[in-house]
């Protein structure tokens, strides 16, 4: 399986991004909340978008850090995405909001976003 993370693999569009944060579906795993929009496809797949607000995280490269840590984190989990999509024969597009007002451990990061990730499989 690839280990890579790639463009294909985040929301740039405006139109996706519009779409993501106005689905009803979320899924709250502290430290994050997700947006999640579920599509059938017949090119199976999955696409996130990554937000850390300057609300919350005044200095850019702490925020940077934290995406950083996220798409690691993202990028080691994602064969259950990849699996569930494949069965489904759906397009998973999710958006991940960082809600926490400190900087993380590596190790919580990676044990959320496993949490996070099979939540949003569970979804029908």
């Amino acid at each position: 399986m690839d280990e890579t993370l790639g463009k294909v693999n985040r929301i740039f569009l405006k139109k996706e991004i519009d779409h993501v944060l106005t689905t009803k579906e979320k899924v709250r795993v502290f430290p994050f909340l997700s947006h999640v929009s579920i599509e059938k496809s017949e090119t199976p797949s999955f696409a996130v978008l990554i937000s850390v607000p300057k609300k919350r995280i005044k200095k850019a490269h702490d925020r940077n850090r934290i995406k950083r840590l996220i798409r690691e984190s993202l990028r080691k989990e994602k064969a259950p995405l990849l699996t569930r999509a494949n069965s489904q024969n759906c397009k998973i597009l999710f958006s991940i909001v960082y809600l926490w007002e400190e900087i993380p451990v590596d190790e919580l990061i990676e044990q959320k976003m496993k949490k996070l990730i099979s939540r949003i499989c569970e979804l029908s």
